[in-house]
């Protein structure tokens, strides 16, 4: 019973505004026509519309529109029928003497108002054609409003189950390529390898902190990419051609977990820096994030497997779903440098 008043409170407040609406207007005409409100009359008047909007409205249209298209058409029809006869067989006798003149016409301020006592003509003619026409318009309104919205929830949770399997595909694609990393390390037995176990459980417990499915704030973003760079210069510390440069006031903005880290975990795979310099620049500026990723391949060597083109993707898909007209994406190869700009607005 709780749930039946919360419903009529909410969803259906807006058909108490209307008939308040009518009300009122029907009144107003009334006394600017009659110079009287007929309370009674209009009392009556619309308790019976009320009965026949809702009776339309709960029990005939949803009996009808649960039926077959063959069996809609039937049922319609009979019940158009139906009401044709009963308003035939109650219309009211006409008057013998109808006016030929302007002269006979009611003069104005003796208008002859709808008379309190109300007959079954009224109910099937005058009242029921408005009660059943108006709960019928607001009927399928509703209809359409509700399907809206079922619509808009289901593609929420299918966009909420893929935002969901693309977070669960990253997590081993990142945790695979920095255990290469500490493996790379352990082989030629560097003292960096305990620091860079360190910091990967750092990256790890961050990422695994993430499965929520709420947005970061972007500075603890940059912090996990930067702990990640880090890991990368110890492997490769006998090159100094690696760039990287963060400006902005990250604090203030939010952004989706590990969005930007594939790109980077993309570099450092492909990256062959005998060949060039490898540069990661971040920019933050008025809402807008200016992401670059540039590495130089040796192309022999550059071969997108299952796995690097499953990240990117993912990251194309999660722009996509998150941010919708707010980004652009230039990925660029010419060959033997590789380079990717992200342009995100965050504000």
């Amino acid at each position: 019973m709780t749930a039946f008043f919360k419903q009529i409170k909410t969803t259906y407040i807006y058909h108490w505004i209307i008939w308040i609406i009518l009300i009122f207007f029907k009144l107003i005409m009334d006394y600017s026509v009659f110079g009287n409100l007929f309370l009674l009359m209009n009392i009556k008047l619309f308790i019976i519309a009320i009965i026949l909007f809702y009776i339309n409205y709960y029990l005939v249209l949803p009996f009808i529109i649960r039926q077959t298209p063959t069996r809609i058409i039937i049922i319609t029809v009979s019940l158009i029928a139906v009401y044709v006869a009963l308003m035939i067989f109650f219309l009211p006798p006409m008057p013998k003497h109808m006016p030929m003149s302007p002269k006979d016409f009611p003069k104005k301020g003796k208008m002859i108002p709808f008379q309190n006592g109300i007959s079954l003509y009224d109910i099937f003619f005058r009242i029921g054609i408005f009660s059943i026409v108006f709960s019928t318009l607001l009927f399928f309104l509703d209809k359409w409003v509700e399907n809206g919205k079922k619509i808009k929830a289901l593609e929420f949770e299918r966009q909420s189950s893929e935002l969901k399997i693309l977070r669960e595909q990253i997590n081993p694609h990142f945790f695979f390529n920095a255990l290469n990393s500490i493996y790379s390390l352990s082989i030629t037995k560097s003292k960096d390898t305990p620091r860079v176990i360190l910091i990967l459980s750092d990256i790890m417990r961050y990422v695994l902190n993430n499965k929520n499915g709420y947005k970061n704030n972007l500075n603890d973003e940059i912090s996990n990419i930067k702990k990640y760079i880090e890991i990368q210069s110890i492997r490769f510390n006998k090159f100094n051609n690696m760039n990287y440069e963060f400006y902005g006031n990250f604090e203030s903005y939010e952004i989706e977990p590990l969005l930007l880290l594939t790109f980077v975990e993309n570099a450092f795979k492909y990256a062959d820096l005998k060949k060039g310099p490898l540069d990661i620049k971040i920019y933050m500026q008025n809402g807008l994030l200016d992401f670059r990723v540039t590495n130089f391949y040796e192309k022999k060597n550059f071969e997108e497997n299952n796995d690097s083109k499953l990240g990117i993707e993912n990251t194309k898909m999660k722009l996509n779903l998150l941010y919708p007209d707010k980004y652009q994406l230039d990925i660029e190869d010419n060959g033997s440098e590789y380079s990717v700009n992200l342009k995100l607005q965050l504000n």
